[in-house]
């Protein structure tokens, strides 16, 4: 279960999500095995952001928060709370999650146009999205020797004149970078039908907005050979 970023704000809720850290104490519970920070996450800023996650962890275990591309060491009081939370491990590089004998390696990106409206990140730097995938990727095959490479990414689609998705960040991000092999889309808030296969092999998938759909996505892996089976 992933999220690719903007799983607070948005409605009513999200107002209280500073006090009660209540989105990231749902997921939990829902199953949700890691997350990736979108812009809005940073609305109530940096400070805000890091309050409500250490609200959700001290109330018990939260979905592993994976920020690729994110930096956090600039000097400023604002940014404690998020710099102490990296050192802590509660918001990694990258996760590995074991299941069915298989390991996965999920890393998390904030997009170009996304980090450009993350208004409220203060000091939060973002690094080049496919600069930090290459990394990722070469880092994740080699030294975590990870089977299926998963990345969230808060990049988006573009839609054209007849309605239809088939290019934007997270597309041009598997072409730049097609060590990948399945990307958990955001941003845009785009509900695709169908999975868009980039490069013959890697599906890029987003299922919408305000959790109104569930994607479920099988992939079958020989070797390097990858088959969606259903989406």
């Amino acid at each position: 279960m992933l999220d690719g970023g903007d799983y607070s704000m948005g409605t009513a809720f999200g107002a209280a999500i500073r006090e009660t850290g209540a989105e990231l104490q749902l997921m939990s519970r829902m199953g949700y095995d890691a997350i990736t920070i979108g812009n809005h996450e940073y609305d109530l800023g940096p400070d805000g952001l890091a309050m409500a996650i250490d609200v959700a962890v001290k109330a018990g275990r939260i979905p592993a928060v994976v920020a690729s591309n994110t930096n956090f060491a600039a000097v400023d009081a604002a940014l404690t709370g998020l710099q102490r939370l990296a050192r802590e491990g509660v918001i990694r590089r990258y996760v590995v999650v074991e299941r069915g004998g298989m390991r996965l390696g999920i890393f998390g990106l904030i997009g170009r146009q996304a980090g450009f409206y993350a208004v409220g990140a203060g000091g939060v730097t973002f690094s080049d999205p496919v600069e930090t995938a290459k990394e990722m990727v070469k880092l994740l095959r080699e030294t975590e020797k990870v089977d299926v490479v998963i990345c969230l990414s808060h990049g988006g689609l573009e839609k054209a004149k007849d309605g239809s998705c088939t290019d934007g960040e997270d597309v041009q991000l598997v072409k730049a970078v097609p060590g990948i092999d399945v990307v958990i889309g955001g941003h845009t808030h785009t509900a695709l039908e169908e999975a868009i296969i980039v490069n013959g092999r890697t599906p890029v998938v987003q299922a919408g907005k305000y959790g109104e759909n569930l994607g479920e996505l099988v992939i079958t892996l020989d070797g390097d050979k990858l088959q969606v089976e259903s989406y």
